[in-house]
């Protein structure tokens, strides 16, 4: 016996599909629009069924046939699903319709491809057994049927005919159902987690599972069906009971279930490929430089997970652009940068520096005729001046100390000129600070200190608290530099190290050698000619 079906009309669903794909993302259809979406995959169902009637209507010439079952096709397929539609998507549509997260709502959104599909098997089921049934209780539904003589059907012909309807109307509309609600569900995912924040977690569900259940009722199944079918058609005379062919018989359940199962594949290739395009569109966003994204997980395999594991990236990221932002604000942005990727070595290393280290002159007697608002307000305006000029030449400015400020150049950021650098930057800033005021209009005269030597650089400090910075007895003549400006009535002095890498770029002059604080070897000390 053929079975009725409902594999057919492919585009009938592709367009019911591709019509509404896309709006809980954009949000500009509405909810109504959502559930007219999951009401029509459901119902799109039916049109397959009668399509597929017709198909075997064609092949056996039986008018009465088909109009037998695309009635019941409308009464079980049509009225009698519908109702079960609107309680299974009600949750749903109730927490959209009142704007506010619901429980009822947020547990039926996972569960509705699966509550779906069992929804469809159920009446396929009841579809199968009406159309089984009568020939065994009811014979006189079919007596007079140009196809069937049910005085004469042997019970073998009937027996074989149960597996192959209930596959069709039972098993392969499930399976089309659970495809077109899954990938409903996916903007159904996406418009709650837009809506209501909802962020369904990955579960257990395996690809390989999945994969393995669809060629099982896609190939496997259909297999066995038509060797149960040979084995009857051969082995009943199919002459004593119907005017049907048996080998037309088997071929065209065989070409219904092929079309149904080319269109099988294209749903579940889009369940996997959907998912995998909105993760990549994310993904596409954060190379862009937006790292405020957050992908809803739409499914419950190994991408679900995947895409769990991109939300934690982010969350990661996102932390991350917090501390390099608040970093900035301490550090040079290039140094924050460089510490992030781990490219300092904090442990400690030893390399070339120039130190220079800068103090404001007679700042204690300008404090103490100032407020402290007045005093903060003199300094900050005075260092972003001084620290915008010594990032400019590549230095990196490591502390401030009351009113001085204590920068490097060649740490962490490499710097072959570094020396130079340094020495252009005092220069700026003795030009700057000479010719405008700060804070109360109050003229600020800086002295600094440049000196050239091996620094150890790293994280001092204790395990609690530490501070990258270096280290190193040529750290120490900088600041005694700084302090040695106001013996020799100076703005700007040099060591002997690093006058000895800029002598070919400045006019110098030596001041003669000195013995500095803390050093038993007495230092040549350099001024510059066009300086104070």
């Amino acid at each position: 016996m053929s079975g009725g079906g409902v594999l057919s009309a492919r585009g009938f669903c592709w367009a019911v599909n591709r019509a509404e794909a896309g709006m809980a993302l954009s949000g500009l259809r509405g909810d109504e629009e959502m559930k007219k979406r999951y009401y029509l995959s459901m119902l799109s169902i039916f049109p397959l069924v009668v399509v597929f009637d017709l198909i075997y209507g064609v092949v056996h010439q039986s008018i009465q046939i088909v109009l037998i079952q695309m009635a019941a096709h409308f009464i079980l397929f049509g009225l009698i699903s519908l109702p079960g539609i609107r309680f299974l998507y009600r949750p749903i549509d109730e927490m959209f319709a009142q704007e506010r997260r619901t429980d009822a709502g947020e547990r039926r959104i996972p569960q509705l491809t699966w509550y779906s599909t069992v929804w469809i098997f159920l009446i396929g089921l009841l579809n199968a057994t009406l159309l089984v049934v009568p020939l065994f209780v009811l014979p006189s539904v079919y007596s007079g049927s140009e196809v069937f003589d049910t005085q004469q059907m042997p019970l073998i012909f009937i027996i074989s005919a149960v597996p192959s309807v209930l596959f069709i109307f039972g098993i392969f509309p499930a399976l089309i159902c659970y495809f077109l609600i899954n990938d409903f569900s996916f903007d159904l995912k996406l418009a709650a987690h837009a809506r209501f924040q909802i962020l369904y977690p990955p579960g257990k569900r395996k690809i390989g599972v999945t994969l393995f259940l669809v060629f099982l009722i896609l190939g496997f199944l259909p297999i066995l069906l038509a060797i149960l079918e040979m084995v009857v058609a051969l082995d009943v005379h199919y002459a004593q009971f119907t005017k049907m062919d048996p080998i037309k018989t088997v071929l065209v359940d065989r070409v219904v279930i092929l079309v149904g199962t080319v269109y099988a594949i294209v749903l579940v290739a889009r369940s996997f490929t959907r998912p995998l395009d909105l993760l990549l569109t994310e993904m596409n966003k954060v190379s862009e430089g937006d790292y405020s994204r957050e992908a809803a997980v739409v499914t419950e395999d190994e991408i679900g997970v995947l895409t769990n594991g991109f939300n934690e990236m982010m969350t990661g990221l996102q932390e991350r652009e917090v501390i390099r932002a608040t970093l900035g604000k301490y550090v040079n942005p290039e140094v924050a940068r460089v510490i992030l990727d781990n490219s300092i070595q904090l442990e400690g290393e030893t390399r070339a520096c120039t130190i220079l280290v800068t103090d404001i002159e007679n700042y204690t007697t300008l404090s103490e005729s100032l407020t402290p608002p007045e005093v903060v307000r003199m300094l900050n305006e005075y260092f972003s001046v001084v620290v915008d000029v010594i990032e400019s030449h590549k230095g990196v400015v490591n502390k401030f100390i009351g009113d001085s400020i204590f920068a490097m150049f060649n740490v962490p950021l490499d710097d072959p000129d570094h020396a130079l650098h340094a020495v252009q930057a005092a220069l700026t800033i003795e030009k700057i600070t000479a010719t405008r005021t700060f804070g109360k209009n109050l003229r600020l005269n800086t002295r600094i200190g440049v000196n050239t030597g091996m620094v150890v650089a790293g994280n001092i400090g204790s395990a609690d608290r530490m501070e990258y910075t270096v280290i190193g007895d040529d750290v120490n003549v900088a600041a005694r530099l700084e302090k040695l400006n106001k013996e020799c009535g100076t703005r700007i002095l040099l060591g002997e190290n690093t006058e000895a890498l800029v002598r070919d770029a400045f006019d110098l002059v030596e001041l003669g050698e000195f013995q500095l604080k803390g050093k038993e070897k007495l230092v040549k000390i350099y001024k510059l000619a066009d300086a104070g």
